[in-house]
């Protein structure tokens, strides 16, 4: 584990609020995929027993956040671009396009400006170099996308991979010269959405998805 220490806890819904610290720690970038997590060392550090942070533990594995082998310390996850390509990218257009297709005629004015809420705080965050809220205002864009199919099944669906999403964001988000490109391209997106027809709209969300940047974390992968 890095140097990186996690603060003391009360004793007031101890699994949620552990599983909370370490997944943060996570997804800003504190701790690497790779890096080891030692019960003993966050108890120590929390000033807490080892049986929240176990079951902390499990729920970060189930949630694709940390990998557990038997008789192996817990590790943070990683993503690898073969599943990246192969899975997360494909899954994910065709959630996005799927929920665009049936209910984007229908938005209000009110979903219109959510997402134009979250384009300013991806402007704030890219602005401020704040990494882990411009992954997080990313995704939320696209989520409340998807989330307007008003699908349990598609929602299922999106749960299983977003924190998988967050592991590849994070990693390829740091190496863009310009952060201030991501809330660019949502506002293309925003602007198409109100003013284009849907086969422009998908062309447009296809290409943002696609682009061949959006790799740049496996550009050194042999």
């Amino acid at each position: 584990m890095t140097s990186f220490h996690f603060k003391n806890q009360e004793n007031l819904s101890l699994r949620q609020r552990v599983m909370s610290d370490i997944r943060n720690a996570i997804i800003q970038g504190h701790l690497k995929p790779g890096d080891k997590l030692r019960e003993l060392d966050i108890s120590q550090q929390m000033a807490i027993s080892r049986g929240p942070i176990r079951e902390a533990l499990r729920d970060l594995e189930a949630l694709g956040l940390v990998v557990s082998s038997p008789y192996r310390e817990t590790t943070v996850a990683d993503v690898s671009k073969g599943e990246v390509v192969d899975l997360l990218i494909p899954i994910r257009l065709q959630l996005e396009i799927h929920a665009l297709k049936q209910k984007h005629s229908n938005w209000s004015e009110t979903m219109y400006q959510s997402l134009r809420d979250i384009i300013d705080i991806m402007k704030s965050a890219a602005d401020n170099g704040d990494l882990a809220s411009l992954v997080e205002a990313d995704i939320r864009f696209h989520e409340i996308v998807v989330s307007s199919e008003d699908s349990a099944y598609t929602q299922q669906i999106w749960s299983g991979i977003v924190n998988r999403l967050r592991l590849h964001f994070i990693k390829n988000t740091k190496l863009f010269t310009d952060l201030a490109r991501v809330p660019a391209e949502h506002e293309e997106l925003l602007i198409a959405l109100q003013n284009e027809p849907f086969d422009r709209i998908e062309k447009l969300w296809t290409q943002h998805i696609l682009q061949d940047d959006c790799l740049l974390c496996f550009h050194d992968d042999k």
